[in-house]
């Protein structure tokens, strides 16, 4: 879906809901995206951003249904199948939020936090090798991604490749000394939304 298809008010009314999504102003967000969803009930954006607020306040399974509505009106949103994912990966269900991971991946190879995660879902299920494929396809895009680095090193600790593992240790705590320092956002284990 692109801006191009949406009328300028529904333009408009979408990017103040995000803007009050983005300030943590997600009470007023809500209210924007049911107003559009009383008008479009398949307004995918609407629903994306929804399902995104239902996930920053800890409703992961509203989130889930809200986000996979998006994505059958609107399959060609990345962020959408990368949220989908986080979503299902806190309500436990890996396989399906692998499957979304990749779908996301396939629109946008170059993120970063989706290899990682993708990842970590894959060593919860068992899968050093492909989560070890992941994490360096994570570092590829993003060098200096401490976590990547740390889930990378523990991906190498179930291998048994423990001297690789303490190389990658130290990668990660020199990268994620070099955050502290900087703007100070890095949260370790932390999966965050995309914004729509």
């Amino acid at each position: 879906m692109s801006e191009q298809q949406l009328s300028p008010d529904l333009q408009r009314s979408l990017g103040l809901a995000v803007r009050h999504q983005g300030a943590g102003r997600l009470s007023e967000a809500e209210l924007i995206c049911r107003q559009i969803l009383q008008t479009d009930p398949d307004q995918p954006i609407a629903l994306h951003l929804l399902g995104v607020i239902a996930l920053q306040t800890g409703n992961d399974e509203a989130a889930a249904d809200l986000i996979a509505k998006s994505v059958q009106q609107a399959p060609e949103l990345a962020a959408a199948h990368y949220n989908l994912a986080i979503a299902l990966q806190n309500l436990g269900r890996l396989e399906d939020a692998v499957t979304s991971y990749r779908a996301g991946l396939a629109l946008r190879p170059e993120h970063a936090e989706a290899h990682n995660n993708l990842g970590n879902a894959l060593r919860n299920l068992e899968r050093p090798e492909q989560a070890l494929a992941c994490f360096h396809e994570a570092l590829a895009a993003k060098p200096d991604y401490a976590e990547a680095h740390n889930n990378l090193a523990l991906a190498l600790i179930d291998l048994g490749r423990l001297d690789e593992a303490m190389a990658s240790c130290r990668r990660a705590a020199r990268n994620q000394a070099g955050l502290r320092r900087g703007a100070g956002q890095y949260r370790p284990g932390a999966a965050r939304p995309r914004q729509p």
